[in-house]
């Protein structure tokens, strides 16, 4: 916002970052020939903002380092606003609007605020604005900061290099941080000022996980709520125990609810908080590969019920989301693997370039056998982009969020084919890639040549792949209750190449066939 201190905190930042600085306003100058105020009364607004957009554009396209100031309609198209968020680091600075008002008094070059600024115009112009600005990495408060400070936490930032999940004003932040989870969750949680926290974890979490993370938890005396490890254990039984520890403590409306582990906790956690007094803000710390790259992003809450799986559920996404790989250091072999399932399917959807590194002599075998930690955090950090463009662009899945169901169909109905338990659901979801991958060349839409290189790389990183081999009459028909049917028909993601999806409906019927069964 005008007055915010961009200009000032601009220049500290690249001074200290050792990078070039550009204020869009210094440029818009240049290139017009006259003042901001004066293009304004010349060509009007809508000229200005075209001018705006043009110029923030090309600084996108050009790869050099450097900190931009930019105009505080700068970034009021989404469709720009979203490509500044992956290009970059995007920080909003704001301050109190009576600051605000204090520093652009008797500035008369800032059109926007008319003659005589006021904090009420400063006010509206804050609202109108509001969600435009919380598309953002993170928010910056300048009142009574000084820039080194504030310029010290936006650098701190921009190496951290958060992934910025855009949904308006309940935008949040997923801070993939190895090896410092503790430090980032203090930091969520301190920045979300709870007046408690309720903690969710598993009893598998809470021995061989817990005890890196007690210090930031153990100083806001969060109350521990240990379920049952397992898939069996997400249930509404298991909701009901958090929300009775909430609901009796008692919260109020500023408890948050911290998830810390797998899929199965951090779905459960985050339901129990959008019913928790109507909706208690959730910080996810997922602790399994699986989760990082998948349950833990995406605001998709839910449990099973009977043999529906994430039957009831809900939409709440989390304030923040804490990405530590090294986590998943205590995990087995087979549970890490499994969460793999699910990176192979993101480069399908949004990252060609990393499915090219795995196909590659070493690639899948440096991340499924070797386990190597680069590997690890440059896969989670793909797989946790792709799902937050796709969620930011299509949060209630409308229309591209189906692909992040790419391979769930028949995998699904596998994992509840064998009780939840015989797979697991990264296993599942790779003989549903499998699956998915068989019918799209059935169908002429998947070519054979990428369906081998998919099957490759799932079997490399050490996933099953042998459809054959499962019992997929039984699955079948466990496909009835798939929640993506609609009518008579599954709706099946297919993979034309990678980063080039089609979503195809079909009927139950016709899969068998479709799959070679018959």
């Amino acid at each position: 916002m005008m007055g915010a201190g961009k200009s000032v905190l601009g220049r500290v930042v690249a001074e200290r970052a050792g990078v070039p600085f550009v204020d869009l306003d210094v440029e818009h100058e240049r290139r017009a020939g006259m003042t901001v105020r004066e293009i304004f009364a010349k060509h009007g607004e809508p000229a200005f903002r075209t001018m705006e957009r043009e110029a923030l554009a090309r600084e996108l396209d050009d790869p050099t380092p450097r900190v931009i100031a930019l105009g505080g309609g700068s970034l009021l198209d989404r469709s720009l606003r979203l490509r500044a968020l992956e290009r970059g680091v995007v920080l909003t600075l704001t301050a109190k609007p009576a600051e605000l008002a204090r520093r652009v008094a008797g500035n008369g070059s800032r059109p926007m605020l008319g003659d005589a600024p006021s904090e009420a115009r400063i006010v509206e112009l804050l609202e109108a604005r509001a969600a435009a600005y919380a598309e953002t990495h993170a928010v910056l408060d300048t009142t009574n900061q000084r820039p080194e400070d504030i310029a010290a936490e936006a650098l701190r930032i921009a190496d951290l290099a958060p992934i910025a999940v855009p949904l308006g004003d309940r935008t949040y932040a997923v801070h993939v941080a190895p090896g410092a989870a503790r430090e980032e969750l203090d930091r969520a949680i301190d920045r979300l000022a709870p007046s408690s926290v309720v903690l969710v974890t598993d009893d598998v979490v809470e021995t061989q996980v817990l005890p890196r993370l007690a210090p930031a938890l153990d100083r806001h005396n969060a109350l521990r709520v240990v379920l049952p490890t397992g898939e069996r254990h997400k249930t509404l039984a298991s909701v009901e125990k958090i929300l009775r520890v909430a609901v009796e403590a008692p919260v109020d409306r500023r408890a948050i609810v911290v998830g810390i582990g797998g899929g199965v906790v951090t779905d459960i956690a985050g339901l129990a908080a959008a019913l928790a007094l109507r909706g208690l803000s959730w910080v996810a710390v997922p602790t399994t590969v699986l989760a990082m790259v998948d349950a833990s992003v995406g605001g998709k809450t839910a449990v099973d019920l009977g043999a529906a799986k994430n039957a009831v559920g809900a939409f709440h996404q989390p304030a923040r989301v804490v990405v530590d790989p090294s986590l998943s250091q205590t995990e087995t072999l087979r549970a890490y693997r499994s969460g793999l399932a699910e990176v192979v399917k993101t480069t399908l959807i949004g990252d060609p370039a990393l499915f090219d590194e795995l196909c590659a002599p070493g690639g899948a075998e440096r991340l499924g056998v070797a386990r190597d930690p680069e590997a690890l955090a440059r896969a989670v950090r793909s797989s946790v982009a792709v799902k937050a463009g796709v969620v930011g662009r299509d949060e209630r899945e409308k229309g591209e969020r189906a692909h992040l169901n790419l391979g769930h169909t028949i995998g699904h109905a596998l994992e509840a084919a064998g009780g939840f338990e015989r797979l697991t659901h990264g296993e599942a979801v790779s003989l549903g890639l499998v699956a998915a991958l068989r019918i799209g060349v059935s169908l002429g839409l998947t070519s054979r040549d990428l369906a081998a290189s998919v099957v490759d790389v799932l079997a490399r990183v050490g996933l099953p792949v042998n459809l054959d081999e499962q019992p997929l009459e039984d699955a079948l028909r466990f496909s009835a209750y798939d929640k993506k049917r609609d009518k008579d028909t599954l709706r099946f993601v297919l993979a034309k190449a990678p980063g080039s999806l089609e979503i195809v409906p079909i009927s139950p019927a016709r899969v068998p066939e479709l799959l070679g069964m018959r």
